[in-house]
């Protein structure tokens, strides 16, 4: 009896504390009126716009992307509050584009810091000194979509976002980086509808966001309305796995539809069907079904698919998944569809493979990061990064330290890189584990109220992301501490997720990572693994090679080791582009702005420490680039008898035979060129051959150079 009262004591003393929080201040307070994480997907109403995925032109899509009003205020006490009243003027506010960051738009200052928190380290505390930025849109509702449940879809917010709708208090959003949706259907009107989102810069979830970048606000990427029937596809689940010879495609999905209030159909079907890049259906399958009292019902399907063309980063051969519900009439209620890609991955022998072949991890990191526009990215942005990467052998990227834009995936299921998608925790400024003794007493890795909202913000990933072939890991976090959420966590991600790894480099080598992924590692550390045969799990470094300033020399170091130990596999340069803010002096010149620039002198910041890419602001690559252009190559050519005209080539590709390449080389004499032939080169991934060049004979002559170029 005793146990019982005090916990209900202590229960009640919690529930009063958290009552007399603000609820920006409150890490229990997780989000309010927000719908479930599910995959991204837009409805459409035939076959051919949903393989085309163009939003834009689904009769269900509308966006609220453009000019908004806005009104700034630099602390939270003199926020505007009367624009609940249908009534209130927003006319003389300012406008502001959407998605931005307000702070490149004239609205408070941008901050850069690494580790130290912009704000007071008092969690779940915030202060006085606390920005609040509040939008307002007035929109209307098509025609067409009478009858119809309608959504609100934030792509993100960087704040905690208080989202109203005609003067009535919807809900409350805190993690930035993954969606915020809010079903509006019963709060709607015809004709002209007001919304406002009053976004505070700070917030308890922000000790969860202490990543080493700008720290910037707002509604920063697609805002928009979607509609839905009153019985409608929800998620969906797609699995293009390998059987054990990987040799054949084991496919499965997982199709969820959602009943709403309203809703008079009992009974339909969902049929999914997969398409090859010829248009040919490969698997067409239909269920039907009777509704359940359930609000969402699952339909699974499952196929073997007959040696399926795989994905890779080499080749990322892909599948259309088209997926139709209709009613019991046969009325089509909604068409969508996704790539799917089939490709296994999976740790055999301490070595991470993909498709069977252990691969070789030539990664970087990547901040989004525009130079104009800071954290708000374009697709020409984004297509530019990723022919950059290919043309520096760059394979992999692990998006350092948050979920990416959506459209990022899609590009990179289509080109093809592996990606390590990081879920958006960081409390650097309360301690990492490799910085020693960690306060267990103050860190939110370690304390139940802050658990479920490191929770939140894992699953919000999986579930958006869960359908991209090019994810092959999940990582739970970056310099966050490994507390008991972490450990619950991975197993989450384990159970809901058969298909990835997952990787932590807060657990060092406890059991709570798949992959052993350190930052830094000393090159003797590198050689202690891989000396040890006991080792179960690859070594593959999260962050290496800091890319800043003259920087990224010497990196075939790491590479002797790593080409030359089994269960090593390379490793993550920190990082692709330097976070510079393009800006004007005083005498109107260009530069890129830093640290304490933009206002930030006085105020907490790292100077040029975001200086650290490997390409600059606007993508031109650094020297160093260069380096790591030729350590990344992919085929090797080595001279065996250079008077017999003997070389080796080896090729490093996982997937590529060097059949598919053209090869030639060059002769200069004292810098210029006298002669040049081709040859070809059939040759397998991991194998090494000798190429006999068929060169002329010259004579050595004193003072004379002879230099020979060969390209693949």
């Amino acid at each position: 009896m005793k146990i019982k009262l005090l916990l209900l004591f202590f229960l009640s003393s919690t529930f009063i504390a958290d009552a007399q929080r603000n609820d920006w201040e409150n890490p229990s307070l997780v989000n309010v009126g927000m719908e479930k994480p599910h995959v991204s997907f837009m409805l459409f109403d035939n076959q051919k716009d949903a393989i085309n995925d163009d939003y834009s032109n689904s009769p269900y899509f509308k966006s609220l992307n453009g000019i908004w009003k806005f009104n700034y205020v630099d602390q939270y006490k003199d926020r505007p509050t009367a624009f609940i009243s249908l009534g209130f003027n927003d006319a003389g506010w300012a406008d502001l584009k959407v998605p931005s960051n307000w702070e490149l738009n004239g609205f408070g200052i941008p901050i850069y810091t690494n580790v130290v928190y912009p704000h007071p380290r008092t969690p779940p505390m915030i202060g006085p000194n606390n920005p609040v930025g509040t939008y307002r849109k007035t929109f209307s509702i098509p025609e067409n979509w009478n009858g119809k449940e309608i959504f609100l879809h934030f792509g993100s917010i960087t704040g905690a976002a208080f989202v109203y709708v005609n003067g009535k208090k919807i809900g409350l959003s805190k993690a930035s980086k993954t969606p915020s949706e809010f079903n509006l259907t019963k709060h709607l009107k015809k004709g002209d509808n007001q919304l406002t989102v009053q976004v505070f810069r700070w917030h308890d979830g922000s000790y969860l966001e202490d990543q080493d970048f700008w720290r910037l606000s707002g509604i920063e990427r697609d805002t928009y309305l979607f509609a839905s029937q009153k019985f409608a596809i929800w998620d969906f689940f797609l699995k293009g796995d390998l059987d054990a010879k990987y040799v054949n495609g084991l496919f499965s999905a997982a199709v969820d539809v959602r009943k709403f209030m309203g809703n008079n159909i009992k009974s339909g079907s969902v049929s999914v069907s997969l398409i090859d890049r010829q248009g040919k259906f490969v698997y067409n399958n239909t269920q039907q079904f009777t509704l359940s009292a359930d609000s969402i019902q699952t339909l699974n399907f499952s196929a073997t698919i007959k040696n399926p063309l795989k994905w890779n980063a080499e080749h990322p051969n892909l599948y259309d998944c088209l997926i139709t519900l209709k009613d019991n009439n046969g009325k089509v209620l909604g068409i969508t569809s996704n790539k799917l890609g089939f490709r296994k991955v999976e740790v055999k022998n301490a070595r991470l493979l993909v498709n069977g072949m252990a691969i070789s991890v030539h990664g970087v990191n990547r901040h989004e990061h525009d130079e104009v526009t800071g954290h708000t990215t374009t697709k020409e942005l984004m297509l530019k990064d990723i022919k950059l990467m290919k043309e520096f052998n760059i394979n992999s990227v692990r998006l350092s330290h948050y979920p990416n834009d959506p459209l990022w995936y899609k590009l990179c299921d289509q080109y093809g890189l592996y990606i390590v998608d990081e879920a958006n925790i960081e409390t650097h400024g309360m301690g990492a584990e490799f910085q020693g003794r960690i306060d267990q007493s103050r860190h939110p890795a370690y304390l139940p109220e802050w658990a479920p909202a490191h929770v939140d913000r894992t699953v919000r990933m999986v579930e958006r992301d869960k359908n991209h072939p090019s994810i092959i890991i999940w990582s739970l976090g970056n310099e966050c501490g490994n507390g008991p959420v972490f450990h619950d966590n991975y197993k989450w991600v384990k159970n809901r997720d058969n298909t990835r790894l997952v990787q932590f480099e807060q657990a060092g080598e406890d059991w709570n990572t798949d992959i052993v992924t350190p930052m830094y590692p000393r090159l003797e550390n590198m050689k202690r693994y891989a000396a040890d045969s006991t080792k179960t799990r690859p070594y593959i470094m999260c962050e290496y090679a800091h890319a800043m300033g003259n920087s990224s020399g010497d990196l075939k170091s790491y590479f002797d080791i790593i080409r030359n130990s089994k269960n090593m596999q390379g490793g993550f340069i920190w990082d692709w582009v330097d976070q510079g803010i393009k800006t004007k002096d005083a005498n109107n010149k260009a530069f890129w702005a830093y640290g304490g620039d933009l206002g930030g002198y006085y105020l907490q910041n790292d100077e040029n420490f975001n200086a650290n890419g490997l390409v600059s602001a606007d993508r031109t690559p650094h020297p160093g680039a260069f380096e790591v252009k030729k350590v990344y190559q992919t085929v090797i050519i080595s001279a065996k008898d250079i008077n017999k005209g003997l070389f080796q080539v080896n090729n490093i590709y996982d997937f590529t035979n060097l059949k598919d390449y053209n090869f030639k080389w060059e002769l200069f004499k004292n810098g210029e060129k006298v002669n040049e032939g081709t040859f070809a080169v059939e040759l397998d991934p991991h194998q090494t051959k000798d190429v006999q060049l068929n060169l002329p004979k010259y004579k050595a002559v004193a003072g004379t150079e002879f230099y020979l170029s060969i390209y693949a």
